[in-house]
């Protein structure tokens, strides 16, 4: 006897349902992409924040009425949002590549978006730098803008722009095409 479920040929015999396609290469690459840019922004919240001194004295500039107490407090909750802040976007990253590599084309859409305003922040940052200038910056803002800080961003900018040309590859495509409306599946990469 079989079960309710189970599916069976004119002769009675179980019939396994076909394979659900395989997520292709360029959308697994796509994915490790999505998080090494993450990864790189750890790494730089890391090295910035490492420069406790900076930090200080950049919130003394901004709040001069501030005791050492309360910049010490000040810094230490900073530091910890900012490391916050970055697991919090990784998960979000992790999360959104497996539903793309589970043929939702919303989470390639969305990872695209979040990619865009990336790269666009990247050229806001290399110009504001160039043409403005990293003294005025400081003067205008209170806050430093650094060569490294540069280099992070259009660093982070490359590696999200890549992912986005391997997110539109025509394996890609197709891969999408073929799980529109077929039923939800894991993908068979480990995490």
């Amino acid at each position: 006897m079989t079960d309710l479920e189970q599916r069976v040929d004119a002769f009675g015999r179980p019939v396994q349902p076909p394979e659900p396609p395989q997520p292709p290469k360029a959308l697994q690459i796509a994915r490790w992409l999505w998080v090494g840019a993450v990864l790189v922004g750890v790494v730089q919240a890391f090295i910035e924040l490492l420069d406790r001194e900076r930090l200080i004295r950049e919130l003394r500039q901004l709040q001069p009425e501030m005791t050492q107490t309360d910049l010490d407090a000040a810094a230490n909750s900073g530091i910890l949002f900012t490391f916050m802040f970055k697991a919090l976007t990784l998960m979000v990253y992790v999360l959104l590549s497996r539903r793309m590599l589970e043929g939702r084309n919303w989470a390639r859409v969305t990872l695209t978006v979040f990619g865009g305003f990336g790269v666009f922040n990247a050229v806001i940052t290399v110009l504001t730098v160039s043409l403005v200038g990293q003294e005025l910056i400081k003067r205008l803002t209170g806050t430093t803008v650094s060569a490294l800080d540069v280099v992070f961003a259009v660093l982070v900018a490359a590696v999200e722009i890549v992912a986005i040309v391997f997110l539109y590859r025509p394996e890609a495509n197709r891969f999408l095409r073929e799980m529109r409306g077929a039923a939800p599946r894991r993908p068979r990469t480990v995490w």
